[in-house]
């Protein structure tokens, strides 16, 4: 078997085990485990399988007796097989991937140290040399240290011996003991360690989880879920929800885990932070769009002004007064736009939007950022890596730290970046920081005031933004599967009722997968909660959306009907509903949509025109050509109405006035079509060498031949039609197309 072979192998007994067709999970898992050649495992699928056996048998004797004692057994029974199936999934990987988790356990299996170093010899050692440098963290540094270069270098060797072996050690290890769990929950709890490395070990547990399911290191993450430091509870809580999206038809099985998630949701405090996590993990699923959007349109036009201020602002003395230069600054900025160019990213930020993922993936090439860690440490100005920086520049400390804009990653990056300017270039960074401060805490005041950002709300954004930073920049982002992606599939499972157990939690989420463009997830939610009482109509008018947007348009129709039912908005659906029906091919009901909409707007040209296509395309051509006229009369700078008139007038055999029509608007042809639809006109007059002409136009235009060849052969039945030999027609376009080619 390959690679692929095994994971949908997996894949497939989940499934499986999942909706109770046991008896074929259990034939597949004997695949999987004769592949590793397990003996321990077949002996453990052996009492598996004398277990089912026995308890089918009582089943099929005692159908009246099946009490919560044998669900319990089943229950337990059916999550030991999907951990079978993981252990030997793992057991394959282990031998044939070259993953990066898969090599570092091979190593651990050579060495069990290989991890640890001269620093942190062993698990029992993490500890007191955390606290050593919790301690060192609070002394100052004086001026012959802030200076030396082999003193930082010693300093951050240090911290990252100290911090290594601890998150890899957890990553790595599919089963920690007790006594290591225990040391790992100490770290955790205890306020002498740093708090990065305190965070750092939440995160450990849970892309270790994640890599590999462990219920043990889960009741750790969740013991953290109500703590009172809200650094650790917001890591917990994003630990959850991501194992939740992945596990969650696994955990339905483990009482235990189950039970306490089901508990802790009777706190609506805690279902709406978890609300709030899926909200902004949901969001990440558009910053890959966002980023493309922001490098192709707004930092090209900036980029184009860049050297304009770098020129104006050369000669500036940023040591005078700020008030002074200021107004200098300002008066740059408006002599080249500057203030509307960079409104529209403006406006991004404040929708919460993730704005500076594309601009900091430049700035992940740090050595720093070669520590799988590091691109989850919570930002903090004394860590070695950045104090030197801001024991040098102590207001640049408090603009970074306190920008609620980037997340942890990127304000090392951008602190990292700092270090290596010149002296004069950072005193302007300085500068200019400074003085974008005010704007920042007006736009923080804004964000606070509309419910869009709390300290909360921040904290797990700025960890969830890191996330997704390591699992799309991190050199080897392959080699580990994407957990935040897995939000999207959150509500397959019944621990998505058990979380999110009130109509208004599901339509909260639904409204995320619904605002968010992912339509399909967005449908499957809303219609959880259709039954419950007092229903609205935006639920009915959102599921019917959804299904015209992934083409399901039966459906769609169906919902706009009922959404139309409860809301007094006619327009709105027959807008929609005419569109639905136009691509269905039910034209005559989109038609009569048109005309209840023209009964309340008659002079609606957009209505107008969209009912004369379909006229057209019904093939009522007098009915068309009566609105195109009406439109080209009294609006004839409407957007393609002389194209679509030209057209019209052709199909109804009207030559002469579509040749007439085409050659007074020859000069305004922009498109293929235009020069195509002037070629076949005068090709149907016998104009061959003018339609030749027209035909080069319009090939020349195209971006491929492809989009040349659909424009000439659209209408060709309407050529036909009007007497063109069908093979006038292609010798017409071989004509074309050997000039173009030659």
């Amino acid at each position: 078997m390959t690679i692929n072979d095994i994971l949908n192998l997996y894949n497939t007994v989940n499934e499986k085990l999942y909706t109770a067709s046991v008896a074929e999970a259990f034939f597949l898992i004997r695949k999987m485990i004769k592949e590793i050649n397990d003996w321990g495992m077949s002996v453990e699928m052996d009492e598996y399988s004398s277990t089912y056996q026995q308890m089918l048998s009582y089943k099929l004797l005692n159908p009246q007796q099946i009490g919560a004692s044998q669900s319990t057994i089943y229950n337990q029974l059916i999550f030991n097989l999907f951990m079978l199936t993981m252990r030997a999934k793992d057991a394959f990987l282990l031998r044939h991937s070259n993953q990066l988790e898969y090599e570092g356990q091979r190593l651990l299996a050579t060495n069990p140290n290989f991890f640890f170093n001269d620093i942190v010899t062993g698990f029992d050692k993490i500890t007191p040399m955390l606290e050593a440098l919790h301690k060192a963290s609070k002394n100052d540094i004086g001026d012959t240290e802030l200076s030396n270069t082999d003193y930082w270098n010693d300093l951050m060797t240090e911290y990252q011996k100290a911090l290594s072996p601890l998150f890899t050690n957890i990553l790595l290890i599919n089963t920690l003991s007790d006594e290591e769990l225990d040391i790992i929950k100490n770290i955790i709890n205890s306020d002498d360690v740093p708090s990065d490395a305190r965070c750092i070990a939440i995160s450990a547990l849970t892309i270790s989880v994640l890599r590999f399911f462990d219920a043990k290191k889960v009741n750790i993450i969740l013991s953290f879920a109500e703590h009172d430091n809200n650094m650790l509870r917001q890591r917990a809580l994003v630990g959850i929800v991501l194992i939740i999206a992945k596990y969650g038809y696994m955990i339905e099985y483990e009482e235990h885990i189950k039970n306490r998630i089901t508990f802790l949701c009777k706190n609506e405090d805690w279902v709406k932070e978890l609300s709030t996590i899926v909200f902004q993990i949901v969001r990440t699923t558009e910053t890959s769009k966002l980023s493309k959007q922001i490098s192709e349109e707004i930092m090209p036009e900036l980029i184009k002004i860049s050297p304009i201020i770098q020129d104006n602002l050369e000669d500036m003395n940023f040591d005078e007064d700020s008030e002074k230069i200021k107004p200098r600054i300002e008066n740059i900025l408006d002599r080249i736009d500057f203030s509307d160019k960079i409104n529209d990213f403006t406006e991004l930020q404040m929708s919460g939007s993730d704005v500076f993922a594309g601009t900091f993936a430049n700035m992940k090439n740090f050595p720093f950022f070669g520590f799988i860690e590091n691109w989850l440490l919570p930002f903090d100005k004394k860590n070695p890596y950045v104090r030197r920086l801001f024991d040098q520049k102590a207001s640049l400390a408090e603009s970074v730290t306190t920008n609620p804009m980037m997340c942890n990653s990127d304000k090392f990056s951008f602190s990292l970046n700092m270090l290596q300017l010149p002296d004069n270039q950072l005193t302007a960074v300085e500068f200019a920081m400074k003085e974008e401060k005010e704007q920042l805490d007006e736009m923080i005041k804004e964000m606070r005031q509309t419910n869009k950002l709390s300290d909360i709300q921040q904290i797990s954004n700025h960890y969830i933004l890191d996330l997704y930073r390591f699992y799309t920049y991190f050199p080897r982002h392959n080699d580990f599967e994407n957990p935040l992606t897995n939000v999207l599939n959150l509500f397959k499972s019944k621990m998505f009722d058990a979380i999110f157990a009130s109509t208004d939690d599901k339509r909260k989420i639904a409204d995320y997968y619904y605002q968010y463009n992912h339509y399909p997830q967005a449908i499957e939610v809303y219609k959880q909660i259709l039954d419950a009482p007092e229903q609205d109509f935006e639920t009915y008018r959102n599921i019917a959306y959804s299904y015209q947007q992934v083409g399901d348009y039966v459906n769609a129709v169906n919902y706009y009907i009922i959404a139309e039912g409860l809301d007094g908005n006619k327009i709105w659906y027959l807008r929609r509903l005419a569109f639905c029906y136009r691509q269905l091919g039910e034209i005559h009901k989109a038609v009569d949509c048109y005309e209840k909409i023209l009964d309340n707007n008659k002079e609606d040209f957009k209505i107008i025109f969209r009912q004369a296509i379909c006229y057209i395309e019904l093939r009522q051509y007098d009915d068309a050509l009566s609105l195109l006229y009406k439109i080209n009369y009294l609006k004839p700078d409407y957007p393609r109405i002389k194209f679509v008139l030209t057209l019209c007038l052709l199909y109804c055999g009207k030559i002469e006035q579509a040749s007439q029509l085409s050659k007074s608007n020859e000069e305004q042809f922009t498109e293929i079509r235009d020069f195509v639809l002037a070629g076949h006109i005068a090709l149907v007059k016998k104009n061959r060498q003018v339609a030749l002409e027209h035909y080069k136009k319009a090939i020349a235009m195209a971006k491929d031949l492809k989009g040349f060849l659909e424009e000439y052969y659209r209408d060709v039945e309407i050529l036909l039609h009007n007497g063109v030999r069908k093979d006038t027609i292609e010798l017409v376009l071989e004509v074309v197309l050997i000039d173009k080619f030659r």
